[in-house]
């Protein structure tokens, strides 16, 4: 790895170099420092003499700096190299490089120092165009260059965690003290306490594992004077890159060197490379552990995992016989079922086939009780008809396989996050595990083969998905192992290719069933009904006919009619013209609309009357 310096002036040297070699030497890396000229400061003809002047500066300050500091530690290794560029512009010059070599860190002073023109991703290019972790400094020689004090302000920018590793490697190798800070808008005491938690918090998904050698502070944002005096009691203050606010900090203090930090873009996941800073970008330390104990425990089967699932079939079972969704939804939620899954799709994504078996065991297991149970309650249960609710679970179609696909990854990734492991309800909801295996418990105990076949169809649609889908996500996540052996590798492998095909081959009768259901159509109402005010008024006047009854009244369903309301009538006789008028009058005023098209149908002898 390589920490790129870049001097534009002279005035730049002994800050820009003290602490290039500072971070190099924290991250173990090499140095570089770059002397070269902004293009437009300086005629053509001058620039070599310019620069020339800055690499003997630089190597000056080289040979004088102090034995025991990090730039002689780092020159002693020969981890030192100065070199130049002439006739191009500063930060296209550190881009290139950037590009070309193995660099990990730049760092570079501000064009402006006042910070006046802000340091955002619109007026610095090093920031925007950088695809490496990037340092602007501001400061110059009249601030510290010590490394005794850090100071990094949170601002709930997306750099925070990565200024934090960096002040956590800079104490790990010099004993720097460290002050993690931010300021509330909120004065009551509550929203203090909730900033001390995001501190907390940002230390625990940095890996930050000993919290009693950082100081965390919270202040008030009116706080200006306790602010400024304990930033000002710092040697060095980082803030996260885009950050607008940096001219008010150097009016503020007078000591510290303020240091614009932005981390590297996220790497892809399937080009990722080791990170020096130590910082998955993609997934905390913190969530990753998380993440990993929580699914190995919850792909065990034990007690727990039985009892709860026992007690979901048993919810489920009983809200499929009464056709009840309600109770149906809730058996989702009591039901653990997914948790195993999501373990398999875990293994798969680790290399892992030792939990890939437990997980597996732990879902067949469950298979195999809730069919079990199932069955048993359909014995036990009075009747033997499949209610709407087990039905509708006999007939899956492809689209359900979308819907396994999505949920399985919205699943992988809330279990992934701590913040949306409240959306897990939803994907329970969405992916219906337990109701599907009870339906086909119960379709057997009734003797309807087929539509326990469809049941079983479902699950093994939702099973496949979810493993398959949550494998995908949790590599994109950066969930992988490094150590997996070729035979491990081969396991995943021939897994996956087992998955997928199982999923092309499931997609030719879920669509053939989907469009069977196309073709079947589902019944729909030829009219919408009208409002109860209409029917009211329709029906008051017919009640003074004694042979004239209202049959039907609505609004045609289809959008090519173009009658606006269809009254049907079953009478005895021919229709008096003066009732039809009265009830398209009725119509109209009701309905606040004179211009509506009504058509009345009159059925002759819809009824007989028998004489006693």
């Amino acid at each position: 790895m390589l920490t790129l310096a870049l001097i534009t002036d002279i005035k730049e040297i002994h800050s820009i170099i003290s602490w290039s070699a500072e971070f190099a030497r924290v991250r173990n890396s090499s140095l570089k420092i770059l002397c070269v000229t902004r293009a437009s400061a300086i005629p053509l003809d001058e620039e070599a003499d310019v620069v020339g002047h800055l690499v003997s500066a630089v190597n000056g300050f080289i040979n004088a700096s102090d034995p025991q500091g990090a730039l002689q530690e780092l020159f002693n290794e020969q981890k030192v190299e100065v070199c130049e560029r002439h006739q191009v512009e500063s930060s296209f010059a550190a881009l290139e490089i950037a590009r070309n070599e193995d660099v990990d860190l730049i760092v570079a002073a501000a064009e402006d120092q006042t910070g006046k023109s802000g340091v955002t991703y619109d007026t610095n290019t090093l920031l925007r165009d950088s695809s490496c972790n990037t340092v602007i400094l501001f400061g110059g020689h009249d601030r510290s260059c010590k490394n005794k004090k850090v100071f990094v302000g949170v601002t709930d920018n997306p750099h925070d965690g990565a200024a934090l590793y960096l002040a956590n490697q800079m104490h790990d190798h010099s004993g720097s003290s460290i002050t993690l800070a931010r300021a509330e808008m909120d004065y009551e005491e509550e929203a203090l306490e909730v900033g001390h938690r995001e501190l907390l918090q940002l230390m625990r998904d940095m890996g930050v594992r000993n919290s009693d050698r950082i100081d965390c502070q919270v202040f008030r944002d009116n706080e200006y004077a306790d602010v400024a005096a304990s930033m000002n009691s710092h040697d060095l203050l980082i803030v996260g890159a885009n950050y607008k606010y940096v001219h008010m900090i150097q009016e503020l203090t007078t000591k510290p060197t303020i240091a614009v930090f932005k981390r590297a873009p996220p790497l892809r996941a399937w080009n990722r490379k080791k990170n020096s800073s130590g910082w998955n970008s993609t997934l905390s330390p913190a969530d990753y552990a998380d993440l990993i104990q929580g699914l190995r425990r919850g792909s065990r089967c034990n007690a727990d995992f039985m009892i709860m699932l026992g007690l979901s079939v048993v919810v489920a079972s009983m809200g499929l016989v009464q056709n009840s969704p309600a109770v149906v939804i809730g058996s989702m939620l009591l039901a653990p079922l997914m948790t195993p899954m999501l373990g398999c799709g875990l293994a798969l994504a680790q290399a892992n086939p030792k939990l890939g078996n437990t997980s597996l065991m732990t879902v067949w297991v469950g298979l195999l009780g809730v069919l079990v149970i199932s069955f048993i309650l359909g014995i036990l249960t009075p009747g033997s008809e499949l209610t709407p609710e087990i039905l509708a679970r006999g007939k899956p179609t492809v689209l359900d396989l979308i819907v396994a696909l999505a949920s399985a990854s919205a699943a992988a990734y809330a279990l992934a996050r701590p913040n949306l492991v409240g959306s897990i309800a939803g994907v329970a909801i969405a992916t219906a595990l337990v109701p599907p295996l009870c339906s086909a418990g119960l379709s057997l105990a009734y003797q309807s083969y087929a539509n326990a076949q469809g049941a079983a169809l479902l699950f093994i649609t939702n099973f496949v998905a979810i493993v398959l889908c949550a494998a995908v996500t949790f590599r994109l996540m950066g969930v992988t192992s490094t150590r997996a052996n070729a035979r491990q590798r081969k396991w995943v492998f021939r897994t996956v290719s087992v998955l997928a095909t199982t999923v092309v081959f499931l997609c030719v009768p879920l669509h053939y069933a989907l469009m069977k259901h196309l073709v079947d159509a589902k019944p729909q109402s030829m009219t919408y009904p009208l409002a109860t005010t209409v029917m009211d008024a329709l029906e008051q006047r017919l009640s003074k006919e004694n042979d004239v009854e209202l049959i039907s009244a609505g609004t045609p369903s289809s959008p090519n009619d173009s009658t606006d309301v269809i009254l049907i009538l079953g009478t005895l006789r021919d229709l008096d013209q003066k009732i039809s008028k009265e009830l398209t009058e009725i119509v109209h005023r009701e309905m606040l609309d004179d211009e509506l098209v009504v058509e009345i149908h009159c059925i002759r002898e819809l009824w007989k009357e028998t004489s006693k």
